[in-house]
């Protein structure tokens, strides 16, 4: 974009005084040579279809002038599973394995795993991504589940460091950008305001327009946070890197993806929200024309999209994990079960253990302390997301639109004819169920086995089905393009037993969470996320974009190297 030089001179003597206290860090930077790198802005959930559909409204003035000022928009399609842990897992390493959903079941340990607790993604972050190099290393994450290995992980849940309470809050760094701005904060107090307000009203509006029912719970707390106290603080270290020369920054902005689940991909709150979160986009691009501290590449995408849908339990008047437990007590009991799961230990405090007896400092206690606590609290007031059933022998846990159930007393998966022996009327009962679209398990060597309500099918990745076998895949999507990923989904060691699909109808998905905006599976807008780039990059001329991990290698690892002469 154009700009006159006495524009920038106003902008860079405006920044000058702005971020004064960083000009330190930026001169030391420029001191050893013009710095290349990237900014990564992630709009979480936002597919492409739905950011078609916010620029045709007006709500992305920013981005929609970014567009035609030299980059294209390009949609790709992001596998399985497609929740934002698995994405930034190939975004920041190039390799999304080991991770089959938002929460999941270690059958081995008997632990369970949620990415909302920063112990537990600390713990599997060690486990699938130690001594290996993050794309992030030596830069910023600023809110995202994954820190890439940043150096300065601010409101990100895991970090590459053991850190303060104090200083995963931004530290030293917030409290000089909130003194130098006062106006900022007032606006922001002002705009908490606002938008607690603005929540009543579209709670009252949607129980007026729409037919399912979501509990709200901590729901309008979480909006203020995402749309407000988040969105803002992650903008002011964003820019303060742009101006201090950080060569790698990656940026998640979540409040679409929350007001999305509650109110719908589609709804007037989740798109009109948008608007504010293209401001603050503006904010850093302002920063990247008039007074960037290196030369970045501006690239900005979304992790996956987000499909319509509905409560399981709005239809069905429970649970999944209720009406999986009702039919094993009524129908038979697991052969399996070795004996009852130590629970206690499968719930949050399982790790506590393991992490208070790493040498801490107080302050670090001051915070474990200060997370339980409340993480207690909020369990009481959160819908159901895992099923425990010490009597059936089985855990469930729901990822939104995709589902894991693990039979206990194995610690590793079972193939189907040890299922089909143990529990014989279950796989019958769950592919039957017309809430749930299809059913995967794993069989001998490499095969997988799929169960749909017209019946099953075989095959492996390399030789799948007839065509006409996999024909019921069509409301999904291409079914010749959807078995690879379901078949490399199937054999991953951390799924469960049994890997539920909420049933799609080319229009809404089945939701086993509390949720009317669904993702984590196949079907919909949910698998069809986007990216901005320069017109003329390499990635463009594809003819199609599967999977996360080209993001990691032919997007932003080509930015922090210098451009050839």
């Amino acid at each position: 974009m154009k700009h006159s030089p006495m524009i920038d001179r106003l902008f860079r003597v405006y920044y000058f005084f702005k971020f004064y206290p960083f000009r330190k860090e930026r001169l030391v930077r420029r001191s050893i040579g013009p710095g290349h790198g990237f900014v990564g802005i992630q709009i979480d959930g936002l597919s492409c279809p739905h950011m078609q559909t916010a620029l045709a409204k007006g709500y992305l003035p920013n981005i929609e002038r970014h567009l035609k000022s030299g980059f294209s928009l390009r949609e790709y399609h992001t596998g399985l599973p497609s929740t934002t842990p698995a994405a930034q897992a190939a975004i920041f390493y190039g390799d999304p394995a080991g991770i089959p959903a938002f929460r999941w079941f270690e059958k081995e340990t008997g632990r369970l795993v949620s990415c909302n607790d920063p112990d537990h993604v600390q713990r599997f972050r060690e486990k699938l991504f130690a001594g290996r190099r993050g794309l992030l290393e030596g830069g910023s994450s600023y809110s995202n589940i994954l820190d890439g290995g940043a150096s300065r992980s601010i409101f990100t849940v895991s970090s590459p460091h053991p850190q303060t309470l104090f200083g995963r809050f931004g530290g030293l760094r917030f409290v000089l950008l909130t003194v130098l701005h006062p106006l900022r904060i007032c606006r922001m107090a002002g705009a908490t305001i606002l938008e607690y307000f603005t929540d009543i009203y579209d709670r009252w509006h949607y129980r007026k327009t729409r037919q399912w029912r979501v509990s709200e719970g901590l729901f309008p707390f979480i909006r203020i946070f995402c749309n407000v106290i988040l969105r803002e603080l992650q903008t002011f270290g964003v820019i303060a890197d742009v101006y201090a020369g950080v060569p790698r920054i990656y940026t998640t902005y979540s409040g679409y993806d929350e007001l999305a689940h509650h109110f719908g991909p589609e709804s007037r709150a989740a798109l009109k929200n948008l608007r504010y979160t293209d401001k603050r986009i503006g904010e850093i691009m302002r920063m990247l024309r008039h007074a960037p501290g290196a030369d970045y590449q501006l690239v900005i995408l979304s992790d996956h999209g987000q499909t319509p849908g509905y409560p399981f339990h709005n239809k069905y008047r429970e649970t999944l994990g209720d009406a999986i437990s009702a039919f094993l007590k009524s129908n038979q009991r697991t052969a399996v079960s070795a004996g009852p799961l130590d629970f206690t230990r499968a719930h949050l405090a399982f790790i506590r253990d393991e992490m208070d007896a790493r040498p801490h400092r107080w302050r670090y206690r001051i915070y474990r302390k200060l997370k339980d606590g409340i993480q207690k609290r909020i369990s009481q007031l959160v819908p159901e997301t895992i099923k425990i059933d010490p009597e059936g022998g089985v855990v469930i846990t729901y990822s939104s639109s995709l589902a894991h159930l693990y039979i206990t007393g194995s610690p590793r998966r079972l193939r189907v004819e040890q299922i089909e022996a143990a529990l014989p009327l279950l796989l019958l009962f769950l592919s039957s169920h017309t809430g749930i679209g299809l059913v995967l398990a794993r069989g001998r060597g490499d095969d997988v086995c799929c169960f749909h309500s017209r019946g099953q099918i075989r095959g492996t990745e390399g030789e799948p089905p007839p065509a006409e076998k996999l024909a019921f895949l069509r409301p999904y999507g291409d079914p010749g393009e959807l078995w690879p990923q379901l078949c490399r989904l199937a054999m991953e060691e951390t799924c469960g037993d049994l890997i539920l699909f909420g049933a799609y109808d080319g229009e809404q998905i089945v939701c086993f969470d509390d949720q009317v905006g669904g993702h984590g599976s196949i079907g919909g807008e949910q698998s069809r996320p986007f990216v901005i780039l320069p017109q003329g990059h390499p990635v463009l001329q594809k003819k199609r974009l599967t999977g996360s991990t080209f993001l990691y290698h032919e997007v932003f690892k080509p930015c922090v190297a210098p451009p050839t002469p």
